[in-house]
């Protein structure tokens, strides 16, 4: 295809070809000509100073994020489009009977303490205390499968 055309034609495309190229690699390699001085000395290399060991940081007074024993314990839920954690109050509907897990031990969840009791809500167990409703623990709906 290249050798039917005319030789002004070959020209101007090797012509347009060589000034494609030198602009591409000009873009790839641009050098900053300020910088660039006649006689300048090398840089002298940098030297590595020794590492000095810095003692650990103080542990803080308060935990940042509580842990958990149980991998299935849950630091906080999603319930009736709402995220619930800790100290939060359950909906009143939550605290009826009929939400009230009687038989904590075949859903393999712990005792609940004195004054509180398991319910299900948002796909969670959830340990509320009987007079608030105020959440103690909560437990994802998963523990059931251990």
């Amino acid at each position: 295809m290249f050798n039917s055309l005319s030789s002004t034609t070959k020209a101007l495309l090797v012509g347009l070809t060589v000034s494609f190229l030198t602009v591409s690699c000009a873009d790839h390699h641009q050098t900053d000509d300020s910088e660039t001085t006649v006689n300048q000395p090398s840089p002298e290399p940098e030297v590595q100073q020794p590492v000095v060991e810095q003692p650990a940081p103080a542990a803080p007074s308060e935990p940042a994020a509580k842990k958990f024993d149980d991998p299935l314990e849950l630091a906080s839920f999603t319930g009736d489009f709402k995220q619930y954690q800790a100290g939060d109050t359950v909906p009143a509907m939550y605290r009826t009977a009929q939400y009230t897990i009687s038989k904590w031990q075949l859903r393999k969840l712990p005792a609940p303490t004195a004054g509180s009791h398991w319910t299900y809500f948002g796909g969670s167990y959830v340990l509320i205390t009987d007079a608030e409703g105020k959440i103690l623990r909560m437990f994802s709906g998963e523990i059931i499968y251990r």
